[in-house]
């Protein structure tokens, strides 16, 4: 039987902050999706989280360790379970 570590030690660490919807500080961010002035998405340790606006700019990227900041201006900030692309990547298109 195993029994579950409760001193944190496992535990997924991801935080946010926005300040002023023209500054967002991200920790726990694994992989940069996609980026554009209109929309950031980013795999968190928790999920996919996707920042829509205007002007956004990636201005420090930190894969190692897991800091995003984007600057610009925030109009939308959702997360979900996994990124959806829409008919698939590249490689499933091709195979169709």
């Amino acid at each position: 039987m195993t029994v579950p570590d409760k001193s944190g030690a496992g535990e997924k660490k991801h935080s946010l902050l926005l300040k002023n919807r023209e500054r967002l500080t991200l920790d726990g961010v694994c992989e940069v999706i996609s980026f554009d002035e209109n929309a950031v998405i980013l795999r968190t340790v928790l999920g996919t989280v996707t920042v829509e606006g205007e002007g956004l700019h990636v201005t420090k990227l930190l894969l190692d360790c897991g800091e995003v900041n984007v600057e610009g201006k925030v109009s939308a900030l959702f997360y979900s379970d996994r990124h959806e692309r829409g008919r698939g990547g590249f490689f499933q298109r091709l195979g169709r």
